[in-house]
């Protein structure tokens, strides 16, 4: 959760690139940004060609998901870079927020194969469109395409769009908006930032989100990763072999929609709005978890749907290491928070 001082409100509310959308209710201005991020990392150096063909890709992807994975050796060491890109996001702000709104920014990064969109699942009126959510709560909210995703850059799917390049990224977009966060969904990156970087995050909330990996290769191995150029060459024509796609919208509800508990129209969006992932990030994420955020004291709350396939295999409440689910074991993350609660929603 972020707190803007007032003169940040009221220079981010009356840009002139401002848009004002009004339904009822909410009524809000919606703020268009493309932001330049200048940042400096520890990329990994990963000793991995861009894929020829899909046969090739599949190979890693199998080796990736592997019991016996070597994928590993791959990683042959780190090398600093400087780059700068730019980061295409929206800023939904309450109509008068300055002076009656509750003074909180929500910072939300979306998942892989995914894009800002996820934010708003069905369009205007729907239930589970998050940002028209948040407006109704007096908060304003900010999404925005991760790199190498949506209208933001496409740099080097391997040597770029990796976890440590978007950990820097995200905390150039915090520091652009002020010191703090409110995050979700990317949620590994979320806990790296704040293991790097601390108490730039004033409170976080992590969806979909539990330290239990034991699903994770299954779960992964069944999204159909592919050449996102062959799976959608009218959208991801123009990318290179690095970057990857689900291959249909099967794929996406076998991993993150529970039959029968969503409607058609939801997975439709989903399909709709599909994004990318790239070799960088499928070679990487486990980097983002390989130390805690030992020195970070906000509170954290841990949101994950009872039947989540990724996080939980589809059952969060198994009982693990003395904990009563899934998610508390979590707490190990972030051993110094002021507030640690979890949420366990179940379906209908």
């Amino acid at each position: 959760m972020l707190l803007f001082a007032t003169a940040t409100c009221v220079l981010l509310v009356s840009a002139a690139t401002s848009q004002e959308i009004r339904s009822a209710p909410p009524s809000f201005t919606r703020i268009p940004l493309s932001i330049p991020v200048h940042v400096t990392a520890n990329a990994t150096v990963i000793d991995y060609d861009t894929p020829r063909n899909q046969t090739q890709l599949t190979g890693l992807v199998q080796d990736t998901f592997s019991v016996n994975s070597s994928v590993s050796s791959l990683q042959v060491g780190s090398a600093e870079i400087t780059r700068s890109y730019l980061i295409f996001g929206e800023l939904y702000v309450p109509l008068n927020w300055e002076n009656r709104g509750s003074g909180v920014l929500e910072f939300a990064v979306h998942g892989l194969n995914l894009d800002r969109f996820y934010w708003s699942i069905g369009g205007q009126g729907s239930q589970f469109n998050y940002v028209e959510s948040s407006i109704a709560s007096g908060n304003a909210v900010f999404v925005f395409d991760r790199l190498g995703s949506g209208n933001s850059s496409k740099p080097d799917g391997i040597k770029e769009v990796q976890t440590a390049i978007h950990v820097a990224v995200m905390q150039s977009l915090v520091t652009f908006f002020r010191h703090g966060v409110h995050g979700f969904a990317f949620n590994f990156l979320l806990a790296s930032l704040a293991a790097n970087h601390a108490n730039i995050l004033d409170a976080l909330i992590l969806t979909g989100f539990t330290t239990d990996t034991r699903a994770v290769a299954v779960v992964n191995a069944g999204l159909g990763l592919t050449i996102a150029s062959i799976a959608n060459p009218s959208k991801f024509g123009t990318l290179s072999n690095s970057y990857l796609a689900t291959a249909s919208g099967v794929n996406l509800q076998q991993d993150f929609l529970h039959f029968p508990d969503f409607p058609q129209s939801s997975l439709d969006f989903i399909v709709q709005h599909k994004g990318v992932i790239t070799i960088g990030e499928l070679l990487t994420r486990g980097q983002a978890l390989s130390k805690t955020a030992a020195a970070y004291t906000g509170p954290v709350l841990v949101v994950t749907g009872d039947k989540d396939m990724v996080e939980c295999g589809g059952d969060c409440h198994q009982s693990s290491n003395g904990s009563a689910n899934l998610l508390e074991p979590a707490h190990s993350f972030f051993p110094s928070v002021s507030v640690f609660e979890t949420f366990i929603p179940c379906d209908p």
